[in-house]
Parts: structure tokens; sequence; C-alpha cells
């Protein structure tokens, strides 16, 4: 019936019966999301300029939500941006670093909602989630993960991600055959762990973040980006220092190599994708770039069996 619908508001475009602009609009109202409107289009062959247009579209209003879902004997709290019109929309859980659930996080969640997407970001931390301190475990957790190199990501944080994964997916505004996870340095360590707990997660998208145990790897069936600062520590155990050992073991995993791709940028410090003047996402060169890189990897797997 949607595709019913498309083609029938093509051959109206066509044919000059509705303009470029409100041919778009009706497109993306019909797919649901302006990623589905981007791929239906390029489906039928439409040009890339008027893909493009659509994929832009992304840019208007958006919704943002203060919400709680339930994990184990608690409630999480959560921060939740999402496209004003359409749906049900593929959708990303947004892992906070160290600092709790901050104001670049946000920015993090508004951006996938500009871009056709759904964006939860819940709360990890025990405080009050707003720009927090590291607290003694998180500190602790980190200064061992750089010690050993492997992120041995606490099994209740894995849990409470799990719900709010399971809550997403029953919301009648969320595709539950495209959920995917990104986290950025700590919470980067916990998207890539998340591939591993679930095999129906959609992609994990890592910002500068620990590697899980090499032997957890083989259990990851979603595609993996990983994106790294050249000027991180690069020490063996360092998260840079292992990404290529990291892309090794995807690549000869015992259940067959897994889609993984990585990048590492140079002149790029650790944690190059928040701006913490601003507290919003960077504007430099790497930051720019790795942006693009991730919503042209998201784009690619959209379609994939």
């Amino acid at each position: 019936m949607e595709k019913q619908i498309v083609i029938e508001l093509s051959e109206k475009f066509r044919k000059g019966l509705i303009n470029r602009r409100d041919f778009i609009q009706k497109v993306i109202l019909s797919t649901g999301s302006v990623v589905a409107a981007g791929h239906t289009l390029s489906q039928m062959g439409f040009e890339v300029g008027l893909i493009q247009e659509a994929k832009a579209q992304g840019g208007g209003d958006i919704i943002i939500e203060e919400v709680t879902y339930p994990s184990a004997n608690q409630m999480i709290r959560g921060y939740l941006a999402k496209p004003a019109q359409g749906g049900p929309f593929p959708t990303m859980i947004v892992i906070h670093e160290i600092f709790g659930l901050s104001d670049f996080i946000k920015d993090v969640a508004r951006l996938f909602a500009r871009r056709g997407y759904l964006a939860l970001a819940p709360c990890l931390s025990e405080g009050n989630c707003a720009d927090d301190l590291p607290d003694g475990k998180h500190a602790q957790w980190m200064l061992d993960t750089l010690q050993s190199g492997e992120a041995r990501v606490p099994l209740d944080e894995q849990d409470k991600l799990i719900a709010g994964f399971n809550w997403l997916a029953q919301r009648s505004d969320v595709d539950p055959t495209h959920i995917g996870s990104v986290g950025f340095c700590w919470g980067g360590a916990r998207s890539f762990t998340l591939a591993t707990r679930l095999e129906n997660l959609w992609t994990a998208l890592v910002f500068y973040g620990s590697t899980p145990p090499l032997a957890e790897l083989d259990t990851i069936k979603a595609p993996v980006l990983a994106l790294y600062g050249g000027l991180d520590n690069a020490s063996p155990t360092s998260i840079t220092g292992r990404a290529a050992e990291t892309a090794r073991a995807m690549r000869d995993a015992k259940t067959g190599p897994k889609i993984f791709e990585w990048e590492i940028y140079n002149q790029a410090p650790h944690g190059f994708f928040a701006d913490r003047e601003t507290k919003t996402v960077a504007v430099t060169r790497a930051a720019l770039i790795a942006k693009d890189l991730m919503f042209d990897f998201l784009d690619r797997q959209y379609d994939r069996p």
C-alpha cells in the first residue's frame, strides 16, 4: 500500500500535477521517515539531487520528551527526540560519556531527530544525570579498562540498555527492525558491548570507545562503525592503540567475518565529536567528516538483509 501511494505520487510529480516540495513532503509522510523516503526515492531511480533534498527535510521540527522506562527494580530516565511528523522511525540509543546525560548528548539526540530518527538517550549514571562528574565506580572502571585494554561493562548497565531496547521496540513510533546504538568514550564501550548481547541490534556506532573482550566479538551480528582520535593515547592497551587489533578480531571471528568499518582521525583528540565550551556537537573538520560518515554508514545498512 505504501509503495503504491509513492508510485502514484511520483506519477503526479512527473506530470507536473504537484510541485517538487509537496512531492518530497508527501513521500516522507507516506514512507514514515526521512530515511525511508530517501531509500524509496533511490530505489525508484530518482536523481541524486532529489534524494539529498528529501534527506535535508530532516532539519524540520522535532519533538522532545522526558521519558522513563522500567529496568529490573527501577525506572530509567531518558531524553527522547524525534521528528514532529511521520513514523515509525529508525531509532538510535544514544549512550552518554562518563559525565552523565549531558547537554552534548542531548544535542546528539536532536541531531538524529533532525535527520529522521527517533533517538533515546538513557541516563545510566547514579547521579542527577546532568553533566555529572565521574563517580568513583565509573572512574575506577575507566582506569581498569585503560590498563587492561578490555571493556568489561557491568551487567547491570548492560541490562539497563537492553531494557531500553525492548521498551523502544514496543513503541508505535519506532521501527523495531531498525534500532541501533551510538556511544561516546564510556558510552562507546557500552555501544560496542550491546552488540555482543543483542543479536537483533541494527547497528552499533562506537566513538572512541574501548573494545569488549575479543572472544565476545564472535556473537556480534550488527554492523559496527568505530571512529577514533589519532591524538588519543596510542599505547597498545589504549582505545586507539587497539583499533587495528579489534579490526583483525572482527575479521577473523570464529563465527565468520563481521561488518566492521573504522577510521582514525590523525589530528583529532579523544572526545573530538564534542565541543566542551558550547556543550554541543563539534564543528571541527574531524567531527564534520565523522558525522557524514556516520549517516552514510547508517544509510548503507538500512536495506541490509
